[in-house]
């Protein structure tokens, strides 16, 4: 396959060993005909995992070869990790302060200037932009004998954080030194957006030095990859930029736009404009555009032809990067948001049908957005790939996964059977619960029944058990029926808001804790798609309901679109992810060959899972089945506790909650 080229495509179990069976022979191909792996990568826990795998592999090849994770500038930069300004800086912003500060150093450096960091510190720990001139972690690069850190590093491969901590010691800004070093690298790892966002993939082919005819590409967790590229091609016009960039605009000074309204006035007909067609046009928490709404209704405010509104928005946009090169000028972070909006508004009329749909929403936030329907253009670049390998333990349906990229018929689509024992999995189901949206909005007892078998198969589980919801509003529901007050006293429950800190450091609790623990979270959330729990840190999974997307004026377009173009808009965009979400719950608890488990979908409709889930069954002695299954560890069942009575669900849970973050309202 690797002197073939092309895409391939792999759904295998997660803990088979995907990453170690791709990198081994990619690794040996690319050094034979002088190509670059770059392995793209969701989390930097999956690049320390690549990193780790590939220091395995190095020692069975002929050769030494580097590797190096690269990240974003914004999560290196010693010079500005203290500024204040810097908050919420997008990449560009970053860039150009970045740029300007690494001119100056080479500037600094022909006038024989010593540049020493650590920068001083003020009293209060913050630091002025406009104090800053050069940068000494730069200027330690220019100086770093490169051979010699490759060397280093090709001995012993490093992991990101590994990179970083010699960095800092070093002085050295890790970033720059990661591009001075990319030319040499056999293998990089990358967040997708390093090869999929056209402006930054130009400049990783500069530093690597190559096209992409000798890029051999893997894409991880490959599953969220579509979704991604939607995502990047979307454009957005948030009323809260709006609203920023009248702030701008009041503190910096009002201008007439010739032959036009003052800028002012067009901008606040804009943000009346959008604020109205939310109104009108969001059905609850969203709905579909007219696709030319915007641009009449603005053209009906303001008057004029189409032209010389598009005219006056180009004003806005001078306006802005004017304002943007005169900030940066004064050393400030080079951001304008009359810029952005303007930007936005050029945009919109050129974003169409059949590629895009236009949406209102009101929550999360209140925005326009122009939905881009199709991942294939942003995906094109993969084909010029010499060869790709997209691989997830839940790819499934690959089909879809191909048609959705534009990956053509020659893509070669491999399954891997799950090489755990038949024997250490057993799926079941409730055949009579359900998370049904009729059933749950008209039946006042539906959440209390869900509340009640929970209970009883928590009690008939005797292992560390995880219960995954499809939402926080379903789970907060079910806990307020009488779940939470049967729940042990050292019970971990995700949260909305918790941070990823917090979240850690109660899962970790949760593994060292009791083995009868319970941890609650969402399908789809930090916990089911991002924590493993191998051996006995995880031995049962409860996914309450069918993870079915929640329905969205997006989803239905996608839906509609993909009918048109691929006739499988249904399966492709409500059932797929549902089962993806499924399999990634349960995939938490099952990671070696030795690790066992249970999984239970508390919902009758289940079946319609069964082709992957084997020997899926409905329950029928769930205690019996556990003490089976589980052997000798079942004297520690909860089924000695006290039976269940109406008074007891409804009774408060008065026991001491677990170090980590409380249930939301």
């Amino acid at each position: 396959m690797a002197r073939r080229g092309g895409p391939l495509l792999v759904d295998a179990a997660t803990g088979s060993g995907k990453t170690a069976a791709v990198l081994a022979p990619l690794l040996e191909h690319a050094e034979a005909a002088d190509h670059r792996v770059l392995y793209l990568v969701r989390t930097h826990a999956q690049e320390a995992q690549v990193l780790t795998e590939a220091r395995a592999i190095s020692h069975r090849l002929d050769h030494p070869f580097l590797a190096l994770g690269l990240e974003g500038r914004q999560k290196r930069c010693l010079l500005l990790e203290g500024v204040g300004e810097m908050k919420g800086a997008t990449a560009e912003e970053h860039g150009k302060l970045c740029a300007d500060r690494k001119r100056a150093t080479h500037r600094m450096f022909e006038e024989g200037t010593l540049l020493e960091p650590p920068i001083d510190l003020p009293e209060s720990g913050s630091v002025d932009l406009t104090d800053l001139d050069g940068c000494p972690y730069y200027a330690k690069v220019l100086q770093a004998d490169l051979d010699r850190v490759a060397e280093r590093f090709s001995e012993k491969l490093a992991v990101p954080s590994q990179f970083e901590e010699y960095c800092r010691s070093e002085d050295l800004c890790s970033y720059e030194l990661a591009k001075k070093l990319a030319p040499r690298t056999r293998l990089l790892t990358a967040p997708y957006v390093f090869f999929f966002h056209p402006h930054i993939r130009k400049t990783l082919l500069d530093w690597l030095g190559v096209g992409l005819d000798r890029i051999d590409l893997v894409v991880d967790e490959a599953h969220n990859l579509p979704d991604h590229l939607r995502d990047l091609s979307t454009v957005a016009l948030p009323e809260e930029s709006i609203r920023r960039a009248r702030s701008e605009l009041g503190e910096r000074g009002d201008f007439a736009i010739p032959d036009g309204p003052s800028a002012s006035h067009l901008l606040e007909v804009v943000a009346g404009t959008v604020a109205e067609l939310i109104e009108e046009f969001a059905k609850g928490d969203d709905g579909v555009l007219p696709p030319n709404a915007l641009e009449d209704r603005l053209l009906q405010a303001v008057g004029g032809t189409s032209r010389r509104l598009d005219t006056w928005i180009g004003a806005l946009v001078s306006w802005g990067e004017a304002l943007r090169e005169e900030r940066r000028r004064q050393r400030h972070l080079p951001r304008s948001w009359v810029h952005a909006v303007g930007l936005a508004l050029l945009s919109w009329p050129q974003l169409t049908d059949p590629a895009y749909v236009k949406v209102v929403s009101r929550a999360p936030r209140r925005v326009l957005e122009a939905y881009a329907l199709d991942a294939r253009v942003p995906a094109e670049p993969v084909l010029a790939c010499h060869l790709s390998v997209h691989m997830s333990g839940t790819l499934a349906p690959l089909e879809e996964y191909r048609d959705s990229l534009g990956l053509g018929e020659s893509a070669r689509l491999l399954s891997v059977p799950p090489p755990f024992p038949p024997a250490h999995r057993r799926f079941l189901f409730d055949p009579v619960s359900t998370t049904r949206y009729e059933e749950l909005k008209s039946d006042p007892d539906a959440v209390p029944r869900i509340a009640d078998r929970l209970v009883e198969i928590l009690q008939s589980l005797p292992v560390r058990t995880a219960v995954f919801f499809p939402s926080f509003d379903l789970m907060e529901r079910v806990l307020a029926a009488g779940l939470q007050s049967q729940l042990p006293a050292s019970t971990v429950i995700e949260t909305r808001r918790a941070t990823m800190g917090d979240l850690w450091r109660s899962i970790e609790g949760f593994k060292r804790g009791s083995p009868e623990g319970v941890l609650l979270g969402v399908t789809g959330g930090r916990i089911a798609e991002g924590v493993d729990f191998p051996d006995e840190e995880l031995e049962a999974v409860v996914v309450v309901g069918i993870p079915y997307p929640k329905p969205t004026a997006k989803r239905e377009a996608l839906r509609a679109y993909l009918d048109a173009t691929a006739g499988h808009g249904w399966e492709f965009v409500v059932e797929a992810p549902a089962q993806r979400a499924i399999l990634q719950a349960f995939g938490r608890m099952i990671r070696s060959e030795n690790d066992r488990g249970i999984g239970i979908v508390l919902d009758r409709r289940a079946p319609t899972f069964a082709s992957v889930l084997p020997g899926l069954a409905p329950i029928t002695n769930l205690e019996a089945e556990a003490r089976s299954f589980y052997g000798r560890r079942a004297r520690l069942t909860r089924a000695s506790s006290p039976p269940l009575t109406p008074t007891a669900l409804e009774r408060p849970n008065t026991a001491p909650r677990a170090e980590g973050p409380s249930p939301g309202p």
